[in-house]
């Protein structure tokens, strides 16, 4: 974008706009301008961080934090700002257009798990993260070490975010395995590279249904009640909410335990019936009878 454009578009003269961009240049910013009548000012990826003072685990968790926030908070823009742009969406690009390519290419990895689920509930390093995500980028393998004392050297392939979990999918052995983050230990790459193992989207699909098999039980409840109160209660389950009449409505969700269906349910705060399992019907009841001699 030429000066005269930046000037208009910021309502400030041109001169200002050369100065801004002389003071950007000395914080540490690359900013290169072409020669001549239509020359144009060109915000590029500096060789380091710009001034603000991260370490790359730390820019790792504000670019997962800011994707999060794409996916998950409904933020909109106004007319005036970022043109109604998500501004979280408008945000996270800036902020990866500066980064350096090494870093801006394990921050890709990491958020492009976060298009399966961007709910998480269980804490993981973001060091590791980081590390996992560079040996994936580079083909390098890496030597984890597991919570149940085993040290198996696996070569990354993806990181995933399934209900609420992270995972690595990697191959050993010239097999496919799957590792929940929260159960390594400690990871460290090494200098032993690996070509890539490719995997079509149907196929990955297929390797992740045998690898994470899907243990969670179907349940359906019948609430007299609104739907927005049901699903907010059920946000994290899946839930698929339809309407019963003026008054009721049945919700289908799939849930880790029973018992954390009965007390989803409670707290729902109206009245309900459950349709299936009958499983559920003896946990309320159980429920039920431990609320009341409480």
């Amino acid at each position: 974008m030429s000066g005269r454009e930046l000037a208009a578009r910021l309502d400030v003269d041109v001169r200002t706009v050369r100065r801004d961009i002389a003071r950007l240049r000395d914080m540490g910013y690359r900013v290169d301008a072409g020669p001549g009548p239509h020359g144009a000012y060109e915000l590029r990826a500096s060789a380091a961080m710009p001034p603000l003072v991260l370490s790359d685990e730390e820019t790792v968790a504000l670019v997962v934090g800011m994707a999060l926030a794409t996916a998950r908070s409904g933020l909109t823009g106004t007319a005036s700002s970022a043109r109604g742009e998500d501004p979280a969406r408008s945000a996270l690009g800036k902020l990866t257009r500066v980064l350096p390519r090494p870093l801006a290419a394990t921050c890709r990895r990491v958020t492009e798990a976060l298009t399966t689920s961007p709910e998480v509930t269980v804490p993981v390093d973001a060091g590791l993260l980081a590390t996992l995500a560079q040996g994936a980028e580079q083909g390098r393998t890496a030597m984890l070490e597991l919570s149940d004392g085993t040290t198996p050297e696996v070569q990354p392939h993806r990181l995933l975010l399934r209900r609420r979990r992270w995972y690595l999918l990697a191959r050993a052995d010239d097999t496919w395995a799957v590792h929940r983050l929260d159960g390594i230990r400690s990871c460290t790459l090494t200098r032993t590279s690996f070509a890539p193992h490719p995997l079509t989207p149907g196929r990955e699909a297929q390797e992740l249904e045998r690898l994470l098999p899907d243990r969670r039980i179907r349940v359906r409840i019948r609430f007299e009640a609104d739907s927005a109160a049901v699903i907010d209660r059920f946000r994290n389950e899946e839930p698929d909410v339809i309407k019963d009449g003026p008054r009721h409505v049945i919700l289908t969700a799939r849930v880790d335990s029973l018992e954390w269906a009965a007390m989803l349910a409670t707290l729902v705060d109206e009245a309900f019936t459950v349709l299936e399992p009958n499983e559920l019907k003896q946990r309320c009841h159980t429920l039920g009878r431990r609320l009341a001699n409480a």
